[in-house]
């Protein structure tokens, strides 16, 4: 009996050893935004006129965050009659997307990772 409550025990620690590591690291930047260099995400922490189509403590991959870009840019002209060369000339890139996101980010090193302040 006390070597089942033993290994009972050892198998309750190892367990929950073992479940505390996998913690992801996450940067604040300027207090707006995060940046979570385990996943590769980011977020806003409010509503903001820079980036007014990513939605408040919404966690975006690069793909939905260029999703949600285009989205925002092609709104207004949704119910309007346009050729498909027209709306490619205001669709935004995905490298103009990525490109929001470098500077957002540019001074994050996640091998060492600490808040970005003004």
């Amino acid at each position: 009996m006390k070597n089942i409550k033993k290994l009972s025990l050892i198998i309750l620690l190892s367990v929950s050893i073992t479940s505390c590591g996998g913690s992801d690291v996450i940067v604040q930047i300027y207090g707006a935004y995060e940046y979570n260099c385990t996943t590769d995400e980011y977020r806003v922490l409010s509503n903001n006129m820079i980036l007014p189509f990513m939605k408040k403590n919404k966690w975006y991959t690069k793909e939905e965050f260029h999703e949600a870009h285009v989205e925002h840019a092609l709104e207004p002209y949704k119910n309007l009659p346009m050729s498909d060369s027209s709306l490619a000339k205001i669709t935004p890139t995905r490298e103009m997307s990525e490109a929001y996101l470098g500077e957002m980010t540019k001074d994050i090193d996640c091998e060492n990772p600490q808040d970005i302040k003004f």
